[in-house]
């Protein structure tokens, strides 16, 4: 039976990626311009366990929010994407969009609560970043019978622009998300697939995403985020650095660059 269930989730992964290329043909950033690189959502470039424990061990993506989410810690984390496929590592301008995340997760294992404070933008350097604000509850822990389950929602109030050059009155931003997340086991290198459905930000349509821990201290990993295919991996600097500290790179739609760190405290 367990078998058959990793077979249907595999498939339905299947169908995602088939739908992701098709969707490859996007040329610009034009709609939800700064939440196309990395999320600020559980997992967008650090790891969550299925026990809600944040750090660099869990399931992991880039941009699609994963269902494990903190029920304590903090994460303290930026990015940096690019509008082409040249690395920089600027908080804003004319060619990339910075990303803060400022995150704190409450409540109890199976059950975490989680919010975010998430400065982005262009007038980064202006305005010390132009705010969105996050949320996502876990609604039903992982089981043997059943995958964990979460809601959220990306800029809450939003504070963001939907279109590139749209009057400042013009939002409707807010992004809500369900999501399902799933552990399989391979001894020390377990596989997390994901798998939703988002609005808003997330282009009304399916998301998912697939992390797998190649190493000791690398997780690679692999999502359709609504809009794009994007690819990354993280490695774990916590034996040169402090404990949970997450270096993280990926292509945005297998072209633009991210380039990210994050920290967490989780003690």
């Amino acid at each position: 039976m367990r078998v058959r269930r990793q077979q249907t989730w595999a498939l339905c992964l299947a169908l995602i990626v088939l739908a992701a290329t098709a969707a490859c043909a996007q040329t610009e950033f034009r709609e939800f311009p700064e939440f196309r690189y990395t999320s600020a959502l559980p997992g967008g470039g650090w790891g969550v366990t299925p026990d809600g424990v944040p750090g660099f061990d869990g399931a992991m993506q880039i941009n699609v929010p994963v269902a494990y989410t903190p029920h304590r810690g903090v994460i303290l984390g930026y990015s940096s994407g690019s509008f082409d496929s040249t690395p920089r590592l600027e908080a804003g301008g004319a060619k990339s969009n910075g990303t803060g995340t400022i995150g704190i997760g409450v409540g109890s294992s199976g059950h975490g609560f989680y919010f975010s404070e998430m400065p982005t933008g262009r007038n980064f350097r202006e305005s010390f970043g132009e705010p969105a604000q996050n949320a996502q509850q876990q609604l039903l822990p992982e089981s043997d019978r059943q995958p964990a389950l979460a809601v959220g929602m990306q800029d809450i109030f939003e504070n963001r622009s939907r279109y590139i050059g749209a009057p400042d009155s013009l939002h409707d931003t807010d992004s809500p998300y369900i999501v399902l997340t799933r552990e399989f086991s391979a001894g020390d290198r377990p596989l997390y697939l994901t798998l939703g459905w988002g609005w808003g930000r997330f282009n009304s349509t399916a998301i998912g995403g697939v992390s797998w821990r190649a190493a000791e201290q690398v997780t690679v990993m692999a999502e359709y985020d609504g809009f794009n295919p994007n690819v990354g991996a993280a490695l774990d600097l916590s034996p040169w650095v402090a404990e949970d500290t997450i270096l993280f790179a990926g292509l945005i739609d297998l072209e633009r660059t991210v380039i990210g760190l994050t920290y967490v405290y989780n003690r």
